[in-house]
């Protein structure tokens, strides 16, 4: 019982510390976001639509990453 608590720990740590390393990805995610945004209001659509698409892909990327996590924390939790 004590190994699989100390696993379960782990885990939970690597959980923990994935999701505030994406809440730090999802801010400057932000930034590239309204940056094309704003290329694209500006007259810029060609430059703007490069920085949306990525965006998304980051997006994709955390939400994915925070979903991983999440399911390995769960897959070890103690019974």
């Amino acid at each position: 019982m004590k190994d699989e608590k100390k696993e379960y720990l782990a885990h939970k740590q690597m959980y923990q510390s994935t999701v505030k390393r994406n809440k730090k990805i999802g801010l400057a995610n932000m930034f590239v976001l309204a940056t094309g945004l704003a290329l694209k209001y500006l007259g810029r659509p060609d430059i703007g639509e490069h920085f949306i698409w990525l965006g998304i892909v980051i997006l994709l990327y955390t939400f994915g990453s925070n979903m991983l996590a999440k399911k390995e924390m769960q897959k070890h939790q103690p019974k």
